[in-house]
């Protein structure tokens, strides 16, 4: 027999659970044996780790620990650890043996790996490493029976981690003893339950307190399960259900799924909605003067919920309203003639909940006009600074029917669109725009609404001039020699200076004429 604390985890162990605990019978008392069973793949690195077996006080009896890993590690493969005499009764082998393996039918406790589960049964009266709350089978454990865990939450035949509650009494169940090995075979198949369809059910909102549904699978279902808002799922018709209530206002959720004849249990189908039964107050925010003149007669008004409906009524005071509907926005009346007049207006919500009408009487009276002009706002405009050449603005009146003048910079007023208008080429520097509203009555707005801003455009880049040409230096100038030394005749005019300036320019002009006549 080993004996030893579980070492630090060498890698995935942690997601098996106690599957089976049987403590073997009168007849056969050393085959008792525990069972684990994986719920993710990769979980057979359990070597160094113990099985733990407590007595009813919670004293250890014995721990046990795998001195190797085990070879099998898909999801829902079992390990089996047991007594020597296990495989004589079963004709299995368990994959950890010990002659020393003992449980008391009577009361116990068996934990894996410390803490990662535990389960306890009988006259258990101790403390386990983690939960393992109220004991199963309070009495012991029947003779020649084993404890088995209750798989249900979501399949049938997957163990899954939401199969421990961390309840021993909740979470098993006495069973007929089935031991497996490592390297018995799976036997657990992946659930693929019947998928259900909805086909008809409450509208949302809705101000009915009935909900009635009505519903299919798409394979052969054998029952079907249905589940209103916090209840748990029961057992329901096949095709349809009601529930008469009366449900309350709020949001409710129905779910239905089915379940085939190998038990596999489908996916649950969710509807949800809401149900509404206070119906909207109508609210009248603005309306025309009493007296006042019938050119223009604007009512607004809201509803208590959004997204409410409007109907409205004008009609003279002793007669019945009438209403039509009417848009959420306003509702004007044009070119009334003298008398007493009530109007009225009546919301209806999603849930199709009706309110009671409010209503405004009033006189109209053609001789008194109109004179109360109406308000203007800018609605959009460019940014400023912009760094555009064009600008578009948006505007209002307070009053429906409204025409608009504009003007920008210091032009006079013009007509504009009601929709809006847009100015183009505007240069850099400051600019200023006004619009006013004129009423039918040709009241004009005498506060015109005004928007300021700026146009800095971007500049376009500095295009260098192209450069001139190399200027290159002047030649130097010719270089000149001394003058040409005197031809003979020359000389000898020069050296006969001492002679009188007369007589010298005789001879040296006769020598002169002489020598061109030689030439020639």
């Amino acid at each position: 027999m080993t004996f030893a604390a579980a070492p630090a985890a060498e890698a995935t162990f942690h997601e098996i659970s106690i599957r089976e605990v049987y403590p073997g019978s009168n007849a056969l008392p050393d085959s008792g044996y525990v069972e684990l069973q994986m719920y993710s793949g990769g979980q057979g690195l359990v070597k160094g780790h113990a099985l733990t077996v407590y007595d009813s006080a919670g004293a250890t009896i014995g721990s046990f620990a795998f001195g190797a890993n085990v070879a099998n590690a898909a999801n829902q493969q079992t390990i089996l650890v047991g007594d020597s005499g296990v495989q004589a009764a079963f004709g299995v082998t368990p994959d950890l043996t010990n002659e020393a393996f003992e449980i008391r039918r009577a009361g116990g406790a068996v934990c894996w790996a410390g803490t990662i589960d535990c389960v306890a049964w009988g006259a258990f009266g101790g403390t386990t490493p983690s939960s393992s709350g109220k004991p199963a089978d309070g009495g012991g454990i029947p003779d020649g029976t084993a404890l088995r865990r209750t798989i249900e939450p979501l399949c049938g035949t997957l163990l899954e981690a939401g199969d421990d509650s961390g309840d021993s009494a909740a979470d098993f169940f006495d069973a007929a003893p089935q031991p497996r090995n490592n390297a018995t075979a799976i036997a657990e198949k992946a659930c693929t339950g019947p998928a259900t369809t909805i086909d008809a059910k409450p509208a949302n909102p809705t101000k009915s307190t009935v909900a009635s549904f009505a519903y299919h699978s798409t394979a052969a279902a054998t029952a079907f399960e249905c589940k209103l808002d916090a209840a748990a799922f029961a057992g329901c018709s096949s095709g349809e259900i009601e529930y008469a209530g009366p449900l309350a206002d709020g949001t409710h959720s129905f779910q239905v799924r089915a379940r085939d004849a190998a038990e596999n249990l489908g996916t649950a189908t969710l509807y949800k909605w809401r149900i509404d039964t206070v119906a909207p107050t109508a609210l009248i925010d603005t309306h025309p003067a009493d007296p006042s003149a019938g050119g223009t007669a604007t009512f607004t008004y809201h509803a208590s919920e959004t997204g409410a409906k409007f109907q409205c009524s004008l009609v003279a005071v002793a007669a019945v309203d009438a209403f039509s509907e009417c848009a959420a926005s306003g509702k004007t009346y044009k070119e009334l003639a003298d008398g007493e007049y009530r109007f009225a207006v009546q919301a209806t919500d999603a849930a199709a909940n009706q309110g009671l009408a409010a209503s405004f009487e009033w006189t109209v009276d053609n001789s008194l006009g109109d004179t109360t002009p109406p308000d203007t706002a800018i609605d959009s405009a460019p940014p400023d600074p912009s760094s555009q050449s064009t600008a578009s603005f948006s505007y209002h009146s307070t009053e429906t029917g409204s025409t608009f003048e504009c003007r920008l910079e210091g032009a006079a007023f013009s007509p504009c669109p009601a929709s809006g208008i847009e100015y183009s080429g505007l240069e850099n520097g400051s600019h200023s725009f006004f619009v006013r509203a004129i009423d039918a009555s040709t009241n004009v707005d005498p506060t015109p609404a005004g928007y300021t801003f700026a146009v800095a455009l971007p500049q376009p880049p500095i295009v260098q001039p192209p450069l001139a040409p190399a200027a290159f230096p002047a030649p130097p100038p010719a270089v000149v020699g001394p003058p040409a030394a005197p031809t003979r005749r020359k000389r000898h005019c020069k050296r006969r200076r001492h002679a009188s300036a007369h007589a010298a320019r005789r001879r040296c002009s006769r020598h002169h004429a002489g020598s061109k006549g030689r030439a020639r």
